[in-house]
């Protein structure tokens, strides 16, 4: 979702966001990493390939700093209160003299019960911590204009790579309002922040390692598991960033349903069509959703609106039912340039629109990419522009003109190039920001006129080529939503009539209403989840752990599955506006066993480090014993 832009000039184009990424050769390495993206474990950031040919290793050691941890600083699984009020005292803090922190965070009793544990500790260490929170679109946007001081998100994977989300720490990403399309963690990690310069452009540097060396060979490798692994220990050094927890997600529904649960990359990546066979005594899913803001693809802004475009659009690519192998939805094959820095997809004939727009075509394809690109209705413009980096000219502003880089070549072949070499655009297309709409629906780009009025498309009338089709939707607290089968689905038809769900944005209302029967699947919140009424089963492929949770207070029992998603959730910092001591004794007094257990309810385990462990190097055994010091 967030890759790293960075200013360069080059091939005359007026465009402020090329990256500073060293070129990469040896075509063969870079393609081996394509066509084996489906293993997210086999190295760190990269994938099986046979015999491939490398590009020279770059080592990119040149900063003074170097890392220096035996294992994570801050304290395993306990709370150091006496350590955190000492660094601020040494800083010059006291109790006529306190720091006052703001913490943001998205609303969630479950986070408020952390925070207050957490500000009754600082109280301790002469910091008096004020708790604000917000809805989730709040708080993006209160982030990315710089006004926070502390906060609280969650990085759930892309595409499953450490690069993924250690371009979330890459110092240059994570400063927004400028020249270029920071799309990292709010941490305004600027040359004048507080902190080390060193650690600045040493995590600058290790990240440049990270994505200058894609081959295969040991060196290459090994180079990526180092650098990923340093710039963990730099945000050790820096406390920019706090991780926090590696989610457990859990699903549960009545016996009457036939649900195959997602996978590792969890529901966000999940088709209804794939994931419901059938429902015993009725031909439509009823459900819980939360409030959603739009049902356009480039404006999809929460999860409840990103699942209600997984069902009615499609995109290139996907990851079926959330797992991490990569399908083919859209499309049938690919080819790439030698340095993958140019992919040509060849789109299924025959795939139907809903409604009376006939055929898709690669014309519908390339409008689609520039909408998500140049609208000023898209908020996901960043998939495009600085995740795939696809070529395009900008305003004197440094707005996107034109996306440049998408092209039909013919009535089903679409070619996409890209600023510099990426080996997961696959990964990438499987994003629903990529969906495929009727071309000129809207007019929101130069050259259309629309066929209908914006509002019009992105609340009450949205056109995709997906398996389900849009019937009505109330939208606030209380509404509905729903959506009938495709009949024509490219795929095959659903094996259900249709979605029917309530919204309903409270915790308590949300379980009375599964509990009352009213929906066949739906979350069990933390408030009121009981561990010792769940009870584990069969492992299916992906790590999924089927179970059994109740008897409820409805006398029934349901079934249950659990799944390591691949994700983090962290406590973040405005690095211009907090000092280092502050962010310091934060992380003394996380004590993550304590919160994961206590608060969470076991749904969970605690993180030490940005990348989750399926991610890091040598998988869960080397993130224990990088964090443990063994």
């Amino acid at each position: 979702m967030l890759l790293s832009p960075m200013t360069m000039t080059g091939d005359g184009m007026s465009n402020t966001s090329r990256r500073r990424f060293l070129k990469a050769t040896g075509a063969a390495a870079l393609t081996a990493t394509v066509a084996g993206c489906s293993d997210s474990t086999s190295d760190a950031d990269g994938s099986g390939g046979s015999e491939p040919t490398d590009a020279p290793t770059t080592t990119g050691e040149s900063t003074d700093y170097q890392p220096d941890f035996d294992k994570y600083p801050y304290g395993i699984d306990e709370t150091k209160v006496a350590e955190a009020r000492k660094v601020m005292e040494e800083a010059g803090y006291g109790p006529d003299n306190k720091y006052e922190l703001n913490w943001l965070q998205y609303q969630s009793p479950t986070w408020k019960e952390m925070a207050n544990t957490i500000r009754a500790r600082l109280e301790q260490a002469h910091i008096e911590m004020t708790i604000n929170d917000a809805n989730f679109s709040s708080l993006l946007e209160t982030t990315k204009q710089g006004e926070h001081e502390a906060f609280t998100l969650g990085w759930v994977a892309d595409y499953p790579r450490p690069r993924n989300f250690m371009q979330l720490v890459q110092p240059d990403n994570t400063i927004y309002g400028g020249e270029t399309a920071a799309n990292g963690a709010r941490l305004y990690w600027k040359e004048d922040a507080n902190s080390d310069p060193g650690v600045r452009e040493f995590m600058t540097e290790q990240y440049e390692r990270l994505v200058s060396n894609p081959g295969q060979s040991e060196d290459a490798i090994q180079t990526r598991k180092d650098a990923a692994t340093n710039m963990e220990e730099g945000i050790w050094e820096s406390a920019a960033l706090i991780p926090v927890y590696h989610n457990l997600a859990q699903s549960f529904w009545y016996d009457r349903l036939d649900y195959n649960p997602p996978g590792a990359m969890d529901s966000s990546k999940q088709k209804t069509n794939n994931a419901v066979a059938g429902i015993d005594g009725k031909g439509r899913l009823s459900g819980i959703s939360s409030t959603f803001n739009s049902l356009d693809p480039v404006a999809s802004g929460n999860t409840a609106s990103g699942a209600k475009v997984m069902d009615l659009f499609d995109a290139p690519t996907n990851y079926e039912n959330g797992r991490t192998e990569i399908t083919n939805l859209l499309i049938t094959d690919y080819e790439t340039n030698d340095d993958l820095s140019e992919y040509t997809l060849t789109f299924k004939e025959g795939v139907q629109f809903h409604g009376d727009y006939g055929e898709m075509t690669a014309d519908d394809v390339v409008y689609s990419i520039r909408r998500l690109a140049e609208s000023t209705n898209s908020t996901n413009q960043s998939f495009a522009i600085s995740t795939l980096g696809i070529e395009h000219e900008v305003d004197e502003n440094g707005a996107v003109k034109r996306a440049t880089g998408v092209e039909a070549v013919d009535d089903y072949t679409v070619r996409l190039t890209l600023e510099s070499p990426f080996p997961y655009a696959l990964d990438v297309l499987t994003y629903g920001a990529f969906s495929v709409v009727p071309e000129g629906i809207v007019g929101d780009i130069e050259g259309y006129e629309g066929d209908m009025p914006y509002p019009e498309f992105s609340a009450s009338n949205p056109v995709g080529t997906g398996p389900f089709t849009f019937v009505e939707w109330d939208s606030g607290n209380g509404g509905s939503y729903s959506a009938d089968a495709f009949e024509d689905y490219h795929d095959g038809a659903p094996a259900i009539d249709g979605i029917d769900d309530t919204i309903i944005s409270d915790d308590t209302a949300r379980y009375n209403y599964f509990l009352n029967e009213n929906a066949d699947l739906a979350g069990i919140p933390t408030s009121k989840y009981d561990p010792s009424l769940h009870s584990s089963g069969e492992t299916l492929p992906g790590g999924r752990k089927l179970g059994t949770y109740g008897p409820m207070e409805n006398d029934k029992t349901v079934n249950s599955s659990s799944v390591s998603t691949i994700d983090t959730y962290y406590v973040g910092f405005n690095m211009t506006k907090v000092p280092k001591p502050v962010r310091k004794a934060m992380a003394y007094v996380i004590n993550r066993e304590q919160f994961v257990s206590d608060v969470f309810k076991g749904r969970g385990v605690g993180a030490f480090h940005l990348q989750p462990p399926q991610l890091f190097s040598d998988g869960q055994e080397g993130y224990n014993n990088h964090y443990q010091g063994e």
